[in-house]
């Protein structure tokens, strides 16, 4: 009985300092796996901040491939630095591809540039080959907008050749455009079949923007002649640069095309003001002095005198015996066997094109 009762005891011993090693065990398995849970989220913290860095490496990397600046891609290349070895490789060689892609572009560029400014057949084929390596997916916007410019360059070159020996003659119109007189104007040349370049106060167009637009959309040339038509000269390089460039943003938000001449109020200039905007600055070599009179026939006289090969001659659209002028100088010279070209085609089959910061007269 007694060996019975000790061996219960013991038993019952055992069971007691078995629960709180138990305990110690439960415990420790506890806080295995929280600390196993725990590792796990930190590792997937850290999983997602970094995919989230790799994220903003490409997106740096993709605003570069649109923006082409340099900050940009230097932006792009320090965040991609920062990544693992894995995603850093093939994140960099996008970016050579990149500067690759646009050292072509600027090529391209620079060979439609000067293009535009004197045409050639032999330098609208070099632009045509440089155009063939613009092949990547991220060069698809930049390939079509030069491939736009190298057609214009085309067909400037084809109309300098179907105009090389004709008598060329520019009708330019100031101060414009009025509501009184530019419609009858607009009417005539259209009838006519005559383009002309109107050079326009920015004031002007800001209140008859309509006008404007006709003015473009009948094959006239539209271009500043500043925005309130003071004497430029007589202003700060800030003034004149605001004069210019205000009203000839708003002349190119209208017609959607980027003309590239201003004519100076008075035709009065110096190289301040030419410096002040990359605009070519155009005058003229006939003055009508319409502004002089009140008849339409001394206007007439003035303009069929002095007319000659390459001439640019001064009207303003703003008065009515200019506007009634126009009809005798256009019929006349054309039995004289003058051919009406705007402004920036006369300069172009003149001068292969107007440039940036030169002023030019016609003939």
């Amino acid at each position: 009985m007694a060996r019975k009762l000790s061996r219960r005891l013991k038993h019952t011993q055992h069971l007691i300092w078995g629960i709180p090693v138990g305990l110690v065990i439960i415990l420790a398995l506890a806080m295995s796996v929280g600390h196993y849970v725990h590792t796990q989220k930190i590792k997937e913290r850290e999983r997602l901040t970094y995919h989230r860095q790799v994220q903003t490496a490409e997106q740096a990397k993709n605003l570069a491939y649109h923006s082409h600046k340099k900050e940009d891609i230097q932006s792009a290349k320090k965040l991609i630095n920062k990544l693992q070895p894995k995603e850093r490789h093939a994140l960099n060689r996008g970016m050579a591809q990149l500067v690759t892609c646009i050292a072509d572009i600027d090529k391209a560029k620079a060979l439609i540039n000067q293009e535009q400014q004197t045409v050639t057949e032999e330098g609208i084929k070099q632009a045509e080959r440089q155009l063939k390596f613009l092949d990547k997916p991220e060069e698809r916007d930049e390939r079509l907008a030069l491939s736009h410019q190298i057609k214009i360059a085309q067909k400037r070159l084809a109309l300098q050749k179907k105009l090389k020996d004709k008598k060329l003659i520019a009708l330019t119109f100031d101060d414009g455009p009025s509501p009184l007189t530019t419609p009858q104007l607009l009417k005539t040349l259209r009838q006519e079949a005559v383009p002309a370049t109107f050079f326009a106060l920015g004031s002007q167009a800001q209140c008859y923007p309509k006008l404007i637009k006709e003015e473009n959309d009948l094959g006239n040339e539209v271009a500043s002649h500043t925005w309130d038509h003071k004497n430029l000269v007589t202003l700060s390089p800030q003034d004149e640069k605001q004069e210019i460039e205000s009203a000839n943003r708003l002349i190119n938000k209208l017609t959607g095309k980027q003309v590239s001449l201003f004519r100076p109020p008075y035709g009065s200039y110096n190289d301040t003001v030419l410096a002040q905007t990359n605009l070519s600055a155009v005058n003229w070599t006939v003055d009508t002095n319409d502004w002089r009179y009140r008849t339409s026939e001394p206007v007439v006289a003035n303009a069929l005198t002095y007319a000659h090969d390459g001439a640019i001659i001064l009207m303003h659209d703003i008065h009515q015996w200019s506007v009634e002028a126009v009809p005798q100088i256009i019929q006349k010279l054309k039995a004289q066997g003058y051919t009406f070209v705007t402004v920036s085609t006369l300069l172009d089959v003149q001068d292969g094109g107007a440039k940036a910061h030169q002023v030019y007269f016609g003939r």
